[in-house]
């Protein structure tokens, strides 16, 4: 099997409904998400990335309209925003839209995200063997996931579907 590209790319419209203000990319960040009224945090990932909001992977995720805190970092550079639940999905995840912003805020969001975004030169990826690729097995269970959630989102399969297969033992 070909190695899978590093290239980053905008989603495309075919794979949302458009609940969504702008573009999102198919970047991997750390995540910390608060619910505010109820002090809830817990640790997760993004799995795709905007402007105006996230989706954050967590199998118990807070209800829609919810109002959470969420700060991203990566590469020991991170930003912090307030945001609302828009969709709530257990077992795959939710989505977070940001909040109304400073411009400065904003500014800095779109500088960061500009940064993630850019092109890394070839010699990139050998100059930092330090971090270890993902196994093959790994990739699968990513691909699996993110087609689990596709299914999902157009309405193939359940949500309980969904759950039972995510948390059902691989053999």
């Amino acid at each position: 099997m070909a190695p899978l590209s590093k290239t980053i790319l905008p989603l495309s419209a075919t794979d949302t409904v458009d609940r969504r203000d702008g573009i999102r990319y198919q970047i991997t960040v750390s995540a910390e998400v608060i619910e505010l009224i109820s002090g809830t945090c817990f640790s997760t990932r993004t799995t795709d990335l905007g402007p105006g909001g996230c989706f954050v992977d967590t199998l118990m995720p807070l209800p829609v309209d919810s109002t959470v805190r969420v700060r991203l970092h990566k590469d020991r550079v991170g930003i912090e925003m307030l945001g609302t639940v828009t969709y709530s999905q257990t077992g795959l995840g939710m989505g977070v839209a940001f909040d109304e912003m400073s411009p400065q805020k904003q500014r800095e969001l779109d500088a960061w995200l500009a940064e993630l975004t850019r092109p890394k030169p070839p010699a990139f990826e050998s100059q930092h063997t330090s971090q270890r690729a993902p196994t093959y097995s790994e990739t699968r269970a990513n691909m699996a996931h993110r087609l689990i959630r596709l299914l999902v989102k157009r309405g193939v399969i359940s949500d309980a579907d969904a759950a039972a297969i995510l948390n059902e033992p691989v053999l």
